[in-house]
């Protein structure tokens, strides 16, 4: 009997092949993270609207009665004790010490949420500095209609004098202006406040 030899020419994979498949992987791999990003990136641009959104009616409810917004300070022990008891602030957004107050405030970028009156306005008037806001997210913000919840202003911290405020609804030239870098600082929302184009009216 003679003995039958089958070639199988299936039974490896060239290099050219491999190096295709894996650049396929790579250009996959690449379009899924950036994807990923963008998802993360807006995600966390409408968590903020909504912190902000929800934070401001609850300031508003809780100080209603007073007729201003004296003693509301994420700074003093006393303001963090009224924006706990009077969940102010979302709980997911707490951080608490030993003793159950509060430590800190954070936002939906990980940076901090501060929350005040300013004393220059008699307190009738509030603002929130959130820090660590990307471009990307200063102009989304810095972009959006805040007539319902009657933000004033809003601010880039980085920048000094009057040029660092736009008044809603703003040019998008200088929102671009104003937006670029700011993650190295922060942004500031004023709410009822007249004026707020300088550079005294800093948060208590």
């Amino acid at each position: 009997m003679r003995n039958l030899k089958i070639k199988n020419n299936e039974s490896g994979r060239s290099m050219i092949e491999m190096l295709g498949v894996l650049a396929i992987i790579g250009v996959l791999s690449v379009g899924g993270i950036a994807g990923y990003s963008k998802a993360m990136m807006e995600y966390r641009i409408n968590k903020t609207i909504e912190q902000i959104t929800l934070i401001a009616g609850n300031v508003r409810t809780f100080f209603a009665p007073q007729g201003n917004y004296d003693g509301l300070s994420s700074s003093s022990d006393t303001g963090k004790a009224i924006i706990k008891k009077a969940k102010l602030v979302p709980d997911e957004m707490l951080t608490l010490d030993s003793d159950g107050n509060i430590s800190a405030i954070t936002n939906a970028f990980d940076g901090s949420f501060h929350i005040g009156t300013l004393g220059s306005d008699n307190h009738k008037g509030f603002a929130f500095y959130i820090s660590k806001i990307p471009e990307e997210a200063c102009i989304e913000l810095f972009s959006k209609d805040w007539s319902e919840l009657k933000v004033s202003h809003l601010c880039n911290n980085g920048v000094t004098g009057p040029a660092k405020c736009v008044i809603p609804p703003a040019d998008f030239d200088k929102i671009l202006i104003l937006c670029n870098g700011v993650g190295k600082t922060g942004i500031t929302l004023y709410f009822e406040v007249a004026n707020c184009l300088s550079d005294d009216c800093s948060i208590l």
